[in-house]
């Protein structure tokens, strides 16, 4: 099991072994793709590149079920096609930001007291978006890298000034990160790690990261060391970043979900696959639901 924090020049991965029920941390700096060897860059793409990269560092993705902070695609493009294909389907924003909005509606009103006081999502921008940034002049050259190699001749086009991508550019990164992780056999979802902490916090306070990263780390890494702590865990004592805590909690909390609560998959064969884990509370309310509409019909 591993989750996988999506940043613009690095990615912070936690995996967790059942057998050794411990928790590691590793980071992989995106940059040292524009720094690799010049035979490698000649012979071998950005994103192999970055499968090479994962499977160096971090083995244990082989394989596993991998989940990822960042979506697929833009959300104008098809998943499901080879190249930059237009989507069809949808012209109202992703399905599975749909099916997850309404999930967190009906998580709500089955707890009168629940933490999931709102859920704060960036749209995922269309191709039109991802391509002005890649290619301004301004561009990080491994961002460059990579977005040549997803979306190859389609950057060719004029897509206007670049606008906003202080919080959504790490998606580049991310939709890269997909492609190298299938190269490697994991099987990869996508999830969020602010919801996670939400569904897992057990009342704790967390505070917004906008609002301060002091308390915002200190407020998760107490749900961290709590869920470590039920889970017979080691290793949660090493998260010191942000980035480090978003990655474990999408590990753990896979974990802990398929021991005392449920999992929920949101899949869209344009989009991907999107999975939840909830806590044993919201998994018991979810089924009492379920029995009731079964016995009312």
């Amino acid at each position: 099991m591993a989750g996988i924090d999506v940043g613009e020049d690095f990615l912070d991965i936690a995996t967790l072994a059942p057998e050794s029920r411990h928790l590691s941390l590793t980071r992989v700096n995106l940059r040292n793709i524009v720094s690799a060897p010049a035979e490698n860059r000649l012979d071998t793409n950005a994103v192999t590149l970055l499968s090479l990269m994962l499977a160096d560092k971090v083995p244990e993705l082989r394989g596993a079920i991998v989940l990822v902070d960042s979506p697929r695609w833009p959300s104008d493009l098809d998943w499901s096609k080879a190249g930059v294909v237009a989507s069809t389907h949808s012209k109202h924003g992703r399905e599975i930001d749909m099916g997850l909005r309404a999930l967190f509606r009906t998580l709500r009103k089955l707890d009168a007291n629940s933490t999931l006081a709102t859920l704060s999502m960036f749209p995922t921008p269309p191709m039109r978006y991802f391509g002005a940034h890649l290619n301004t002049a301004t561009c990080k050259p491994h961002l460059r890298m990579l977005g040549q190699e997803l979306f190859g001749q389609a950057l060719n086009h004029d897509y206007g000034a670049a606008s906003g991508g202080i919080f959504t550019r790490f998606m580049i990164a991310g939709f890269a990160t997909y492609r190298a992780l299938e190269a490697v056999g994991a099987n990869v979802y996508e999830c969020y790690p602010d919801l996670q902490f939400r569904l897992w916090c057990r009342r704790h306070r967390i505070f917004s990261k906008q609002k301060g990263r002091t308390a915002a780390l200190a407020s998760r890494i107490r749900v961290l060391s709590a869920l470590a702590r039920r889970l017979d865990v080691s290793g949660s004592r090493q998260v010191q970043r942000l980035d480090e805590a978003d990655a474990a909690i999408l590990a753990l909390s896979i974990i802990a979900a398929r021991q005392y609560g449920a999992i929920f998959i949101l899949e869209n064969p344009y989009e991907g696959r999107f999975m939840v884990a909830l806590d044993e509370p919201e998994a018991q309310r979810f089924q009492q639901l379920n029995a009731c509409y079964t016995t009312l019909s």
